[in-house]
């Protein structure tokens, strides 16, 4: 699983939820990590936030679904957006850029793990 994320406090809270659930993380701090991580690497899953310093998760996500149209042999990953924003428009902007799915900070085990189980099941 892959986890964009700025703040070292969000990050070792989702580390420590889906540590618990022997699920393990990549971390990175920002969109264009997220996605060079994207293209070196293959996620079931990726939890990215919605506004991060440089490239922020909107774009990120917009991107990944530009490279994963390009290969159409390759599986969709489910994302899920994190974001303190949960305003209808907020998840709107989420789906729009290609989220499967918009999870609202603060973040808990409880609307994680059902985020994770709704994004990933068949």
């Amino acid at each position: 699983m892959l986890l964009a994320e700025d703040h070292p406090v969000n990050q070792r809270v989702v580390q420590l939820i889906l540590a618990a659930h022997a699920m393990q993380v990549v971390t990175v701090a920002d969109g264009e990590q997220a996605l060079a991580a994207f293209q070196s690497e293959t996620f079931d899953l990726i939890l990215m936030d919605m506004q991060m310093p440089g490239m922020d998760g909107l774009t990120a996500t917009r991107a990944i679904r530009r490279i994963e149209a390009a290969r159409p042999d390759q599986d969709r990953t489910p994302i899920i957006m994190l974001s303190a924003n949960a305003m209808s428009e907020h998840r709107d902007q989420a789906r729009d850029a290609g989220a499967d799915l918009h999870v609202p900070k603060p973040i808990t085990a409880a609307s994680l793990l059902a985020g994770i189980q709704a994004a990933t099941a068949p």
